[in-house]
């Protein structure tokens, strides 16, 4: 039997920013532009609901007892690790919404990240975030992107290692990750990887304005 991991891309909505998201609000206004941000948020909310009927046809015939669930974020699993996703549903998160129901019919939340690692870029987010002076977060932002793409490479790497080391042979895995992220190329040849085909179009359209925003 081998170990079959289904990659799900994350595109994340408000909800899921936290103390933040007041702040990461205006910063994706200002780069997309009013208008460009509330069609993105549109689509990301497609996003979602195309996931959510994709995900229910693909399960139609899995013992849901064997679903591992692998989330981008998620540092704790049991108790804890489910109240966590239950506070980010509540707040309107769609994708957590969507583990939410998977793990009340019986699939099993996995810790997924590296405690540090999301402590790390977090700190860094922070500090740009609670800047007083424009200057002194351009400063902020600088040092962020020196230490950015490595940081996103290590967290990759451990979450790749992570599922090598939990998922087991005849189970099956769904890993929610952001859409930015590469786990595919930290992880072992043992795992049979695959997507969602019915989604791949909207993701496109996604990243494709995610490409447009970063050029300003």
């Amino acid at each position: 039997m081998v170990k079959k991991l289904l990659i799900i891309p994350v595109f994340h909505s408000e909800a899921e920013m936290g103390s933040v998201k007041h702040e990461m609000k205006g910063i994706s206004e200002k780069t997309f532009g009013r208008e460009k941000w509330e069609r993105h948020m549109e689509y990301v909310k497609e996003f979602w609901k195309k996931v959510e009927a994709s995900l229910e046809k693909r399960l139609n015939r899995v013992d849901i007892s064997k679903v591992r669930i692998y989330q981008d974020g998620q540092v704790v699993d049991g108790y804890f690790g489910r109240k966590i996703v239950e506070e980010i549903a509540s707040a309107g998160s769609k994708n957590h919404q969507i583990i939410l129901g998977l793990v009340k019919n019986g699939a099993v939340l996995m810790k997924t990240e590296s405690f540090e690692l999301l402590k790390e870029e977090y700190a860094f987010i922070k500090r740009i975030m609670g800047a007083e002076k424009p200057r002194d977060a351009e400063v902020a932002a600088a040092v962020y992107k020196k230490r950015k793409d490595g940081l996103l490479q290590e967290r990759d790497r451990y979450i790749a290692k992570n599922i090598d080391k939990t998922l087991k042979n005849g189970e099956f895995g769904i890993l929610f990750i952001g859409a930015t992220h590469n786990v595919e190329s930290e992880l072992p040849s043992s795992i049979k990887m695959e997507y969602l085909e019915d989604v791949k179009d909207i993701c496109s359209e996604l990243l494709e304005m995610l490409r447009e925003a970063g050029k300003r």
